[in-house]
């Protein structure tokens, strides 16, 4: 009995730190860091933009952790518009190797959910086809958001969303 509650203790631990980041020998604060680069500080109103992630593992080791699909997202957030990013919902174990290591982000210039309803309060009625519809013309951050915390969030990137021109002219 004494050795079965030292192995569920001995499991708990090793679970609890899955993604957990120990600091590297030197003591350095950031031995774990992040930045989101983009190409531009404006985009249109309904469009994507590709985006970097970089991150760089100075801890000396590995990390390994787990999430779905990716760890990271950039999502445009205002002091109006707070979007809820979704996650999809498998398990699947990730490498953050030592070093520097790049991921691909894609900014996109739409809500990122709509609804059928047009009921006040819900998310904004979705285009015709179920596409989202664009965001407002205006002043945004393009913000990183993360799965699980496994980095310090870096200040979000100013990027002035432009409206759509008109095709009719």
């Amino acid at each position: 009995m004494k050795l079965l509650a030292i192995l569920l203790a001995i499991l708990a631990v090793g679970c609890s730190s899955a993604g957990h980041v120990a600091p590297d020998h030197s003591g350095s604060a950031h031995a774990l860091s992040v930045r989101v680069v983009l190409p531009s500080r404006t985009m249109t109103a309904g469009s994507a933009m590709a985006g970097r992630i970089i991150i760089s593992n100075n801890t000396g080791r590995p990390i390994h952790t787990w999430g779905c699909g990716t760890l990271f997202q950039v999502a445009l957030t205002s002091s109006t518009y707070q979007p809820d990013v979704a996650w999809n919902t498998c398990l699947q174990r990730f490498t953050i190797p030592i070093g520097v290591s790049r991921y691909r982000a894609t900014l996109q210039g739409t809500y990122l959910h709509c609804s059928e309803s047009q009921a006040p309060g819900t998310a904004p009625a979705c285009l015709d086809g179920g596409g989202m519809p664009p965001l407002p013309a205006g002043e945004y951050s393009a913000m990183l958001f993360q799965s699980r915390h496994l980095v310090q969030v870096p200040p979000g990137i100013p990027v002035r969303v432009m409206a759509a021109s008109s095709a009719g002219g």
